[in-house]
């Protein structure tokens, strides 16, 4: 049995949906076919199982960023040179009746090769409760493992940049609107294969109070023209292991422009927890700014 929850509580088991390194190799280009939609940028610490301390070195370096490092977006530094700074966007982002933190959102050009580089970065609130299933007692704290965002048509690339060596990494990035999900446990693969039905939100075994095989075919990410998933870790306050990641990385995509100008899109953003210890499925759909208004998955 699944139930949908949105603005207003309906129900609750498996998912639960809301609407409303110092040196680095740079950018990487997604695929757009082939064996699968990612590409792995910092896998030897295990998706955030293991605590994310340090500034991604080799061979973990892969989609870092070097000028976005230990600066936050906020401060509206160009991830590449060339790019200068044209729009600079926050709004907030609502959920379980309350304000569940900051997006920020900045747009960089380089006139000379029309290129443009999309910037977003989460605070999560650090006075909200987050609580995902407000009928339980006490507060279930929401930890977001997939940031998608959607309005990016055609070729990309992306990278990512820690703002503080405390801060979670990018694990892998996907050229997909479905988010896997991913266990410290013998059987799930780091790198999704292409594969599964297109509009799936999360793909896996759901919530687990055991250990749990998925298949391959639980393990598998369609591609999509339109949307982008960045797999990270951020946590609104305490998590299952005892920590608190309440910042995102920097997360950016760049593609050819004609101009900078973008518009706010409704539900082209996601946010997801996939489960990765014994929690639930919950998905919250929010909107962002995006070049493009198309977002089908």
């Amino acid at each position: 049995m699944n139930k949908i929850k949105s603005e207003s509580y309906i129900g609750f088991f498996f998912l639960i949906s809301y609407t409303g390194c110092t040196v680095a190799a740079g950018f990487v280009t997604l695929p757009s076919s082939g064996a699968t939609p990612y590409v792995g940028c910092n896998i030897s610490g295990n998706f955030g199982f293991m605590y994310d301390s340090t500034y991604p070195t080799t061979p973990d370096d892969a989609c870092v960023v070097p000028k976005g490092l230990a600066v936050g977006l906020s401060l509206n530094a160009s991830p590449e040179d060339g790019f200068v700074l044209q729009t600079a966007n926050n709004s907030a982002i609502s959920a379980f009746s309350e304000s569940l933190g900051t997006l920020t959102e900045r747009v960089f050009r380089n006139a000379p090769t029309s290129e443009c580089i999309y910037a977003k970065q989460v605070l999560m609130s650090g006075t909200s409760t987050h609580d995902y299933h407000p009928q339980l007692n006490g507060n279930q704290k929401i930890e977001v493992n997939d940031f998608v965002f959607g309005g990016y048509t055609g070729n990309a690339s992306v990278g990512y940049a820690k703002q503080s060596n405390s801060f979670p990494s990018v694990y892998r990035i996907g050229r997909t609107f479905t988010s896997v999900q991913k266990q410290n446990t013998s059987g799930y693969i780091d790198i999704p294969a292409a594969g599964g039905v297109v509009g799936t939100e999360i793909n896996g075994v759901g919530q687990t109070f055991s250990p749990i095989i998925p298949t391959a075919l639980q393990q598998q990410a369609p591609f999509s023209a339109n949307w982008i998933d960045f797999t990270t870790r951020v946590t609104a306050g305490i998590d299952q292991n005892g920590v608190a990641f309440p910042s995102s990385p920097n997360m950016y995509i760049k593609q050819t422009c004609t101009t900078s100008s973008t518009s706010v899109v409704p539900n082209s953003f996601k946010l997801r927890q996939t489960g990765r210890l014994t929690q639930p499925w919950v998905v919250i759909t929010s909107s962002s700014r995006a070049p493009s208004a198309d977002i089908a998955p």
